[in-house]
């Protein structure tokens, strides 16, 4: 079974993970995990209950992404990406025939740390990587209007907004401001 990123120049060797209760092939080379989805999910039937989702630590930096065409250890099909989102910012390579995943290295520890790594699966569905892109559309939106008003006005336009959104009569504000904004 070969590395999908050093190709056949690494075989993958078994490793523990999670206290030895998940059972993933690790690249010696470059750190990565191969993940079999039955083995997932005998870890999962284990752990139990879902951990709840952390805030990203300050400063966390994302594992650096590595490009190319990727295949799966088990099958030989190529590898999907999906983005995880939810404020880290790699992609999860997933075999969609076999449902294996493969996490470049550091990235199943980026996960554990925000109790991701049980989401795994989820990761993959439609439904999260359609909240995925909302959430990159989001932060593209947000930093458009940041570099176009400038640092200040756009912390002010923030503040005011946070405003507005928490008053009780947010409705008649924003209609007040829209009268007055057609008068002039």
């Amino acid at each position: 079974m070969d590395c999908p990123v050093c190709k056949p120049t690494q075989t993958l060797v078994l490793a523990p993970l999670e206290g030895g209760n998940l059972t993933a092939r690790r690249c010696p080379s470059c750190n990565g995990h191969w993940i079999r989805s039955t083995d997932f999910w005998r870890w999962r039937a284990i752990a139990g209950e879902n951990l709840p989702e952390t805030p990203a630590p300050a400063g966390a930096l994302a594992p650096p992404e590595a490009g190319g065409l990727r295949l799966c250890p088990d099958c030989n099909h190529v590898l999907g990406r999906y983005k995880v989102g939810h404020g880290v910012g790699f992609t999860v390579d997933r075999c969609r025939h076999c449902e294996g995943a493969w996490l470049d290295g550091g990235e199943w520890e980026a996960l554990r740390l925000r109790n991701l790594h049980d989401d795994l699966p989820q990761i993959f569905d439609d439904e999260w990587q359609r909240a995925v892109k909302r959430e990159v559309h989001e932060l593209t939106t947000e930093e458009s209007f940041r570099r176009r008003l400038g640092d200040d006005t756009y912390r002010r336009a923030q503040e005011t907004r946070a405003w507005l959104d928490a008053h009780p009569r947010r409705s008649e504000l924003f209609a007040y401001l829209q009268l007055k904004h057609r008068r002039d």
